[in-house]
């Protein structure tokens, strides 16, 4: 008797859990529930496959409709939150790495995977030619890499990874337009290092398999055309490495750090920078970026978000930009998003990475001008640029369609500023785009 009920009762067991899954499996089919971006992530998710004869027989169907069905899972973010939570209450983990280093580019299993993305991607972008006849860059999906990302207490830093065959595009695309525009007008370089490479200590660093960063940009700088001035934003960082000058749950550097690079562009071109106690400021709380989305949402990191502080300029607040639509828009140099989610307020710095943006500053009528060429670390240091010319240009390489060059000569622009965090000059899928855009 004893028996059948302990059997009674393990098959009831069997049947509560076989129908909570059934539960989750059928909920989970709900295409209303399935959400179709990730704000934790800053990304579009999974879009359910289109089955083609030739992806069903070779099983790619299949495959695309797994990732599609793990990616679009309703409430995944939450789901993952809790995970990492409930993970944690085994045991206090004051140190993890995240990830793994990028392979070096002369891999040949990863040079066949590149050649591979870059075929299918130039089969799916082409040139398109507009109604008064111009054509423009075909855009793609550019997706920024971290690699490796060392989590240490309540801060997370991205571990660098030197790749000398992208960083040497990287060499050739800045001396090509140097080499492009008139000799009147001044080219800047500034490579800007990852926080781990300001705060961790060099030993460390090379213990956690990260390469040496003042290294890298001092063969940047080294291997520059003599007509690029260098602009050494490292040492002014270091100076300053007991300040908060880098977020810790995302990868950016904060305004404070781009105040004091600031700094030294404007003492190379002799230029007195406007004091910091000068501005009038705007703080946002409560801002988790992308490091706590990589690490998985990471409580270490979630119960202790950043802050951004953002510096208005004196003389205005005013820009417009050119959006990816190609459509113009008025905005804010500084914009209030306090009542933005907790992945976006990084976004309150000149309407974030818009392909072409342009600030007029009203008391100047001298023709001065300055191009900043970036991706986003660029962003939190445009704003101060303001005060200091009569128009003030921004261009994301990644997303930018149209000539460069012409531009410049357009707008007859005296001032060009690379502007690159170190790790976005070994990256392989930003570079290229850069490398393209100088040339087209």
């Amino acid at each position: 008797m004893r028996r059948k009920r302990k059997r009674k009762y393990v098959r009831q067991k069997i049947y509560v859990f076989a129908s909570v899954l059934l539960f989750f499996a059928l909920t989970a089919l709900i295409i209303p529930l399935r959400p179709k971006e990730s704000a934790v992530e800053k990304r579009t998710l999974a879009k359910f496959p289109k089955p083609t004869l030739e992806t069903v027989w070779n099983g790619e169907f299949f495959e695309s409709m797994n990732t599609w069905y793990a990616d679009t899972f309703p409430f995944r973010d939450w789901l993952i939150s809790r995970n990492m939570k409930f993970r944690s209450a085994y045991g206090i983990q004051t140190k993890q790495i995240y990830g793994s280093m990028q392979a070096s580019a002369g891999d040949s299993e990863t040079k066949d995977k590149k050649e591979k993305d870059a075929e299918e991607s130039a089969d799916e972008k082409q040139d398109k030619t507009l109604k008064d006849g111009t054509k423009q860059r075909a855009i793609g999906q550019i997706q920024e890499q971290f690699g490796a990302v060392y989590l240490a207490e309540d801060t997370a830093f991205s571990l660098f990874g030197f790749s000398q065959e992208v960083t040497d595009e990287y060499v050739k695309a800045v001396n090509t337009l140097a080499g492009k525009v008139d000799e009147e007008v001044k080219v800047y370089d500034m490579v800007v290092p990852i926080s781990s490479g300001v705060y961790l200590d060099p030993k460390l660093q090379k213990e956690l398999g990260s390469n040496d960063q003042k290294e890298a940009v001092q063969y940047i700088y080294d291997h520059l055309d003599d007509k690029v001035t260098t602009v050494d934003a490292f040492a002014t960082l270091e100076n300053h490495n007991d300040e908060y000058l880098y977020f810790r749950s995302d990868h950016h550097w904060t305004a404070l750090g781009a105040y004091y690079a600031y700094c030294e562009f404007m003492d190379v071109q002799d230029m007195k920078p406007t004091p910091i106690d000068s501005y009038e400021t705007m703080t946002f709380d409560n801002f988790l970026g992308t490091m706590y989305s990589y690490c998985n949402q990471a409580p270490a990191l979630g119960n202790n978000p950043d802050s951004v502080t953002a510096y208005i300029p004196l003389a205005t607040n005013e820009m417009q930009f050119l959006d990816k639509n190609g459509t113009t828009m008025d905005y804010k140099v500084i914009t209030d998003v306090s009542g933005w989610n907790s992945a976006s307020k990084y976004n309150c710095f000149i309407g974030s990475d818009q392909p072409l943006a342009w600030i007029q500053n009203p008391d100047k009528s001298d023709g001065s001008s300055c191009l900043v060429i970036k991706e986003s670390y660029g962003n939190a240091f445009v704003p101060f640029l303001v005060d200091h010319y009569e128009y003030v240009y921004v261009v994301d390489y990644r997303f930018y369609p149209n000539s460069l060059t012409e531009l410049i000569k357009e707008k007859e622009i005296k001032n060009i500023l690379f502007l690159n965090n170190v790790m976005a000059t070994s990256t392989d899928t930003l570079i290229p785009s850069l490398t393209e855009l100088v040339n087209y």
